[in-house]
């Protein structure tokens, strides 16, 4: 049993390279290397995916916001145009107010002295004071 050194390498290598034995050594590397760029590329959709969701978010917020400021704005403005209204009302109401204070101060100055009496007595003399057409 001789065994010749040649023909058991010489077998070896033709066994692995029909087998796909060094192809396999060469290719590990690329495989190893394929895989890196493969799971880097889901990593960067992943937090591509994330960043866009978080932006949808904001923008979701900032529409809210801005329909809730537009809301708010026009709630404003008719407040505003209710108190306007009751600010005109009300300055409205103290003219009256102070001209019915006017007429009743009038009429206190022109008031008789003697009330059963038939020669009523102001007085201020009620024809040399003409106040109004209303006091005459």
């Amino acid at each position: 049993m001789t065994v010749e050194w040649g023909t058991i390498v010489l077998s070896a290598i033709v066994s692995l390279l029909s087998a796909g034995g060094l192809g396999w050594i060469v290719t590990v590397k690329e495989d190893k290397r394929a895989k890196s760029l493969d799971n880097e590329s889901k990593k960067n959709a992943i937090e591509e995916k994330k960043r866009d969701d978080v932006i949808d978010e904001w923008k979701d917020i900032a529409t809210e916001e801005r329909r809730r400021v537009a809301e708010l704005r026009k709630s404003l403005d008719e407040k505003d145009k209710q108190v306007t209204e009751k600010d005109n009302i009300i300055s409205d109401l103290r003219t009256k107010l102070d001209e019915k204070n006017t007429y009743c101060a009038v009429a206190e100055l022109l008031k008789c002295e003697d009330l059963q009496c038939p020669s009523r007595h102001p007085p201020f003399g009620m024809k040399e004071t003409k106040i109004t057409d209303k006091f005459e």
